[in-house]
Parts: structure tokens; C-alpha cells; sequence
């Protein structure tokens, strides 16, 4: 027992602030879950800066995730005099600082050593394994490993009774094709990894983690093609994987009636009637045009973040459907028009510059082979036509602040001339 407790000690001391950040990203399988590490680490990070708040000004990263972080805050904080509903509003603004100081502990402490961010990436590959896995087996037994059901057509695994599972495991694709990337010299065999997580994806039938998931991919194809040594082999692979991973869709659109009904439906995007393009899109038209006239008339700040709601009646038209079913949409579903509706010009100026800020520290970055595929899954997460959770909600806002600090600690340790996993 001694020499067990010898050698988990030191590991626990090494990568104790890479549990936390795993446990908030396998808190997503609930509804609020990971809200408890990131409050851990904002907390923490809120008596790193008070202890010392010079470093922001004196580290370039720091004071770099700073501006972007205001970027986003400060449009919030100027939509609030004009905010449809100042209570929920203000429950948005003030909570939403904790993702600054989550972050800042995030760089602070994974940049101290390459171990731990090389040591979050392999972690995350096999806890998305082990959720298509569990998925895959919920979907074949009738249950999950836990004994959730499959229900309603619904693929939810570990995240029952939410089906979640989709756009989480979208999102953190292009984490995983990092890994599998690094590792297929050594293991070809990690390719098979792939097989369950694209089945699941399509199988959930989110059209929403469909753009994700093909987003993060194609990004990283892109980069993986330009940076490998062996291009031949790599197209190679890339090809007999493609192959393999078709003929899976096809059967599954084929053979399963749910996933071949919504493919069918989505095709309807390629038509020219109102109301085939509505169908395809889950009925969001009128959702859309609804934020339009929001920014329309709240055009400089907007109604405040997570003001749709409360302002959807008002705008919509004599007729609306959600209106009509008692069932009003809690954002637009659609990034950019959340955002041009809830904080207005103000807002998207900031969301610009979010996007400029993040894409110069990879383009003014001496090691872009090494940065640019934790830039990946922050760009499909801003992405301004997801369709999926809001852009000011709390899973979404935490999902996007965790890959974000992840990119500014990768920055970080390039800057620091720290060795990272696959700088060689």
C-alpha cells in the first residue's frame, strides 16, 4: 500500500489542475455539473491575480486572454440599461466573469509544464472514447453501461436524459484527431477510434454537431496534410479511413429509419419553398426572423444577453408557431444572430475581434504546427452559423472559455520555449 500511495502521490501533485479541467469537461453530461470545477478554478484564479496583479500586464498571453475576454464582456455590461429583462440579465453578466479567472488559473498552471496539456489531450481522447463506446452499446443492448435506456430514438449514453452527447463530442473531435494524429505512427490501430464516435454523431441525428463534427475534420485534414512528413502514407490512410467511414454512414442512413427521415428532411435546405427550407431547419426560420427584427429595433446594444425569450412575443408575427404552442425558443439558434439580437453592433464588433485576436497569436506564432490544432475546435466553437446551445448560455460559454484557455496555454508554452508532445 506504501509504495502505491508513493507512486500516485507525485502524480496527483503534477497534474492535479489537469483533474480539474478533466472533471468539468466530463461534467457535461449533465445539466450543471461542471460548473463546479470552473467555479474551483475561478476562485483560484481570482486569488492569482490578487496575490499578483502585475502578471496581466507583464505576460503577453495573460494580458492578450484578457482583451479577448473583455472583448466579449464589456458589450455584455453595455446591453444591460437596455436589457427586456434586467434580473436575468445581470445572472448572465456578473457569473459570466468566472470563465476569465477559470482561465487564468488554466494558463497560470498548465503552462508551467508541456506534461499537462500533452496530459489533458490524451485524456480527453479516451473519456470521448469511452462516451461513444457506452453510447454505441446503449444504442446495440438497450442500455448503457449505467443502465440508461435508449429511448425515443434518442442516442444519450453518460448524458441521459439529455442528448448532448452529440454536440459535446463534436466539439471535442479535432482534440481527438490531435491525438490519434500524433500517435499513428506507433498505433494504426487508433484509427478504429473514429468508428464509434462518427457512428454516434450521426446516429443522435443533431445536424447541429454534423457541421461540427465535419468543421473540426476538415480543419484538421487541412492541417495534417500540410505538416506531415510522409503525405503519401497520410492520404493513404485518410483515404481507407474515408472509405470505411462512408460505407458506416451510408448503412446507418440506410438501415435506421430516424437517421434516413432527418437526412431526407435535411436535404430540404437545397430547396426554394419556404416551408421545405423551414422543415429542414427544425422550424427555426421564424426563429430567425424574429432576432433579425430584435436587432432591427435594438440595434446598437441589443436586449441584453439571454433577454430572446422574454422579447420573442413581442416581435413575432400575428400567426408564429411557437407562439401559437405556448413554446417560446430560448435563443435564436443561430450564433450570430443571438449575439446581433442580445448585444447588437456593440456586441458582434466584439465577437470580430474575438476571432482577429485568436487568429493572430497563431499567424504572429513562431510554432504554428504546435498551435494551430488547439485553434481548431475554439473557431468551430464560435462558429457564426451554429445552430446548437447559446452562445451566452452556461454550457456553451464554458465549453468555449476551457478550448480557449487550452489555446492560450499551448501559446503560452511557445512562447515560454517549453517542448510540447508534437514539436519534434
Amino acid at each position: 500500500m506504501q509504495g502505491i500511495n508513493a507512486k500516485i502521490t507525485p502524480v496527483i501533485i503534477k497534474y492535479w489542475p489537469c483533474f480539474l479541467i478533466l472533471l468539468a469537461f466530463i461534467g457535461f453530461i449533465s445539466k450543471s455539473l461542471y460548473n463546479y470545477p470552473v467555479g474551483l478554478m475561478a476562485v483560484i484564479g481570482l486569488f492569482k491575480i490578487a496575490a499578483s496583479p502585475t502578471k496581466i500586464f507583464n505576460d503577453q498571453i495573460l494580458k492578450i486572454f484578457t482583451i479577448v475576454f473583455l472583448v466579449i464582456w464589456i458589450p455584455m455590461l453595455i446591453s444591460y440599461p437596455d436589457a427586456v429583462n434586467k434580473e436575468h440579465a445581470v445572472h448572465t453578466i456578473i457569473p459570466y466573469l468566472r470563465f476569465y479567472f477559470a482561465g487564468v488559473f488554466i494558463i497560470e498552471e498548465i503552462a508551467k509544464d508541456a506534461d499537462r496539456l500533452k496530459f489533458i489531450l490524451v485524456s480527453v481522447f479516451y473519456i470521448v472514447f469511452f462516451w461513444t463506446i457506452d453510447a454505441t452499446i446503449q444504442f446495440v443492448f438497450g442500455q448503457n453501461l449505467l443502465g440508461f435506456p435508449y429511448e425515443g430514438g434518442h442516442i444519450t449514453g453518460m448524458f441521459y436524459p439529455r442528448n448532448t452527447i452529440s454536440h459535446v463530442c463534436a466539439i471535442l473531435s479535432g482534440l481527438c484527431f490531435l491525438y490519434i494524429y500524433l500517435q499513428l505512427d506507433k498505433n494504426k490501430w487508433l484509427l478504429i477510434s473514429l468508428i464509434p464516435l462518427f457512428f454516434i454523431l450521426l446516429l443522435s441525428g443533431r445536424r447541429a454537431a454534423w457541421v461540427m463534427l465535419a468543421l473540426s475534420l476538415s480543419g484538421f485534414l487541412v492541417y495534417a496534410y500540410f505538416y506531415t512528413a510522409r503525405r503519401k502514407l497520410f492520404l493513404k490512410v485518410t483515404t481507407i479511413m474515408a472509405i470505411i467511414i462512408t460505407l458506416l454512414l451510408s448503412v446507418t442512413i440506410l438501415f435506421h429509419p430516424p437517421t434516413n427521415d432527418r437526412f431526407k428532411v435535411t436535404l430540404g435546405l437545397f430547396s426554394s419553398d419556404y416551408e421545405t427550407i423551414n422543415k429542414a431547419t427544425a422550424i427555426r426560420l421564424p426563429i430567425w426572423e424574429v432576432a433579425y427584427s430584435i436587432f432591427k429595433a435594438n440595434p446598437v446594444n441589443g436586449i441584453g444577453p439571454r433577454g430572446f425569450r422574454h422579447a420573442y412575443r413581442d416581435y413575432a408575427e400575428l400567426g408564429d408557431y411557437f407562439v401559437s404552442v405556448d413554446d417560446i425558443p430560448t435563443q435564436p439558434h443561430i450564433l450570430f444572430l443571438e449575439i446581433l439580437a442580445e448585444t447588437g453592433i456593440v456586441g458582434f464588433s466584439g465577437y470580430l475581434l474575438l476571432i482577429y485576436f485568436v487568429v493572430s497569436i497563431v499567424i504572429q506564432s513562431n510554432n504554428r504546427r504546435a498551435l494551430f490544432p488547439f485553434l481548431i475546435p475554439v473557431l468551430v466553437a464560435i462558429f457564426p452559423f451554429n445552430a446548437h446551445m447559446a452562445f451566452y448560455g452556461s454550457i456553451w460559454s464554458s465549453m468555449i472559455w476551457l478550448l480557449l484557455s487550452l489555446y492560450f496555454t499551448c501559446a503560452k508554452l511557445i512562447r515560454d520555449n517549453k517542448a510540447l508532445a508534437y514539436d519534434n
